[in-house]
């Protein structure tokens, strides 16, 4: 196993080469600007072995969904990355290969996304792995996207396909069949809608990330939904799943992990976002608009409502 400084010097310092105010991480502290005119959009997020992965998880997809589960918050205020700091906590069992390997999973994210690693901190525990990442990223002074401000009458939408994560946790958990392997990758790796998030700006009126499960996130914007069931985007696997046990529905509207875009436009607005989403190669649903009773509706073909959904997840 490798020292603190050697693999700091060896596998970290790499990830950092293109940030010159990384000082190759041999400072104290890092320096970066931005410029005229943006702001700095700030993000962090920790992932617990037994708790957001599995312990015996490959490092390399570790790393990606680390990563990825940041710049998803990036994207959803609409910023453009720039760095990321690491603070990882390795019990003993951790070897260097595995951090090697799971420096090579960073190494892929942040070139697919340009950003690099800006610096950090290491150290033993005696609990289980941690990991802790901030991204940096930065926007036009007063464009990031909020959270609150749908209007009524606003159309509600998402990016992707929903619930493939969370269907994808029980394959993990040797609960469902994936022959594909689709709904498994999806878990893994989440996929960032970095190019999206950008391509909002000035469009979406309330933007955020589906992290914690469908119809929980959509209680964060404060508003009264109605949503049609049918329009919900779903996966071929996710349709087969649901077809062969109904009661997955669950799991698809609130299981989390999704990391897609759910955001909001004015109905005027509808062919700017079919615009985008050909710009960036995003498919993107419209599944509901706002209304102005205080509620969320999941309406059924027949024009009842789904109810009894059990809540997304909670650390506490």
């Amino acid at each position: 196993m490798l020292g603190e400084f050697e693999q700091i010097a060896q596998i970290m310092a790499p990830l950092a080469q293109k940030a010159k105010g990384a000082f190759a991480l041999k400072n104290d502290a890092a320096v970066f600007h931005h410029g005229a005119g943006e702001e700095i959009v700030v993000t962090t997020d920790t992932l617990v072995a037994g708790v957001h992965f599995f312990a015996n998880d490959a490092p390399v997809l570790i790393a990606k969904k680390l990563l990825g589960v940041n710049l998803s918050d990036l994207a959803s205020m609409g910023a453009r990355p720039t760095h990321y700091t690491l603070n990882a906590s390795y019990p003993k069992d951790i070897t260097t290969d595995w951090i090697k390997s799971f420096a090579s999973g960073l190494g892929e994210m942040q070139d697919n996304f340009d950003i690099c690693l800006l610096g950090g901190d290491t150290t033993h525990t005696i609990g289980p792995l941690t990991l802790s990442l901030t991204a940096f990223g930065t926007i036009s002074q007063g464009m990031s996207l909020p959270r609150l401000g749908a209007r009524v009458g606003d159309l509600v939408c998402v990016s992707g396909t929903i619930g493939d994560a969370a269907l994808g946790l029980l394959v993990a958990q040797g609960k469902l069949e994936d022959q594909r392997g689709h709904l498994l990758k999806r878990y893994h790796v989440p996929i960032p809608r970095i190019h999206l998030g950008q391509e909002l700006v000035g469009l979406a009126k309330t933007c955020l990330d589906i992290s914690d499960g469908l119809v929980t996130d959509m209680a964060h914007m404060q508003v009264g939904i109605d949503i049609e069931l049918s329009k919900i985007p779903l996966s071929k696997a996710a349709q087969q799943a649901l077809e062969k046990d109904s009661s997955l529905l669950n799991s698809i509207l609130n299981g989390g992990d999704d990391y897609e875009l759910l955001f909001t436009i004015a109905p005027e607005d509808r062919e700017k976002l079919l615009e985008s989403a050909k710009k960036t190669n995003t498919d993107i649903s419209i599944i509901g608009r706002i209304t102005e009773q205080k509620a969320l509706r999941l309406m059924k073909e027949d024009g009842t409502c789904l109810s009894n959904i059990t809540p997304g997840y909670r650390h506490f």
